[in-house]
């Protein structure tokens, strides 16, 4: 029957459900939705442990420079056991594991690996919906007949991911996308965990609400003030008072508690919703050509990103963060859309010129691109051509950074004449 994730809750009715169903893939199940969440398992460090197979095994960190003020973007499951998490800061990534590994990290490499992820699973149906980078849903219902049970599709899929990439995923399966999330939750590190339909309250029930997508450290808090702990704590709660409590969201609560959600997995996918870099300084800055030479390699890889999917970007956006964390977002939306280093990076210096206060040093730069479409650049005759050889430069510049590496090429770019 392949490996079946127990992960600390009481699963013995789901696998005598499951041994039942196998005998007939048309029986029971096949009546309902049959919803697929697919999430790699530790995405960024297992891509760079697949280049480099003696990192296995040991406690790896994506996110940079430990002594610097960057967060961790991934962490291995060595180095989780330490207490590290997504989002932590490196500095205290490395006081709690002094022996990890730290890697900058290749996030071109991983949009790439990305889309090879996407390629295997729209092999198996049309109802595919990217939640990110790193996870995806599936709608297999009425595949019965061509595929067999629903689990047997989820052990093949996660074969050939395995095979061909060289990764491990992690996938839930459920009526509906919040218990497939839930279930992939539980049977992270590379597992596969089916709920049957009926069994949703069961299965949510004595799990801590944090569980639930959507349900932050400050709202676990909150409902831990109220004595609520578990999802089935949270599910015997009144929905009246819970919207008294928390307004629409408490409805949200009360039907994600009770394992319902009515949301369709997403059309067929053409791409990322959006593509943005950002970098944090290692000091607080005014100095302005390392701001904008910053800003200017972000566009840079940005639109790289954009030329490799064949997409082109309308709404460019801006983000500064300043040495008190105050945040500011400037976006402009283009009539037609642009894969053009130059014409992004002119939107990003008017946006700059719109949220830079001069009231203090900078921390963080950010750049945005979305609101994708296909690329559909067709000659206009009135440009004299200039976009064309743009377009024939930036594609040349492209093919000697994925030989040699993006270093290998630098472009100057001077301070614009507003910074005063």
């Amino acid at each position: 029957m392949g490996h079946y994730k127990r992960s600390g809750i009481d699963c013995g009715a789901f696998t005598i459900f499951l041994k039942q169903q196998f005998s007939n893939p048309d029986m029971g199940i096949n009546r309902y939705k049959q919803i697929l969440h697919v999430d790699m398992d530790a995405f960024f460090v297992s891509i760079e442990e697949s280049l480099n197979p003696s990192l296995r095994g040991k406690p790896v960190i994506v996110g940079g420079d430990p002594d610097g003020r960057g967060v961790v973007s991934s962490a291995s499951y060595e180095a989780r056991e330490f207490g590290i998490r997504s989002g932590m800061a490196l500095s205290r990534a490395k006081k709690l594991c002094p022996q990890a590994i730290f890697l900058q990290g290749d996030f071109e490499r991983y949009g790439i690996v990305s889309r090879k992820i996407f390629k295997i699973l729209s092999k198996y149906t049309p109802d595919i919906e990217m939640a990110s980078i790193d996870e995806a849903y599936l709608d297999l219902t009425g595949f019965g007949r061509l595929y067999g049970h629903t689990f047997g599709a989820a052990q093949r899929i996660k074969e050939k991911v395995k095979s061909r990439l060289r990764l491990n995923a992690s996938i839930g399966i459920g009526a509906n996308k919040l218990i497939a999330k839930v279930a992939s939750a539980c049977a992270k590190p590379n597992g596969i965990l089916m709920v049957f339909p009926g069994y949703e309250k069961s299965f949510l029930s004595s799990l801590s609400v944090e569980r639930l997508p959507g349900v932050g450290k400050s709202l676990k808090e909150k409902l831990i003030s109220f004595g609520v702990r578990t999802i089935g704590m949270l599910a015997s709660v009144e929905k009246d008072l819970l919207v008294r409590t928390f307004g629409k969201w408490g409805l949200i609560l009360h039907y994600k508690a009770n394992g319902i959600d009515c949301s369709a997995v997403g059309g067929r996918y053409s791409g990322p919703k959006s593509i943005s870099r950002e970098t944090t300084f290692d000091e607080d800055t005014i100095d302005r050509r390392l701001i904008f030479s910053t800003l200017f390699t972000l566009v840079e890889k940005t639109a790289k990103s954009l030329r490799e999917g064949k997409l082109q970007a309308r709404t460019i956006a801006l983000k500064l963060r300043y040495s008190d964390f105050s945040t500011v977002t400037r976006s402009k939306t283009l009539r037609e859309g642009t894969d053009l280093d130059k014409k992004i990076y002119q939107c990003v210096e008017e946006l700059f010129q719109k949220a830079w206060t001069r009231r203090g040093r900078i921390r963080l730069v950010g750049v945005c691109l979305s609101n994708l479409c296909a690329s559909a650049w067709q000659v206009n005759f009135l440009d004299g051509g200039n976009i064309g050889k743009l377009k024939s430069f930036y594609q040349s510049v492209d093919r000697v950074r994925d030989r040699y590496g993006f270093d290998s090429l630098r472009i100057v770019k001077s301070v614009p004449d507003f910074w005063a």
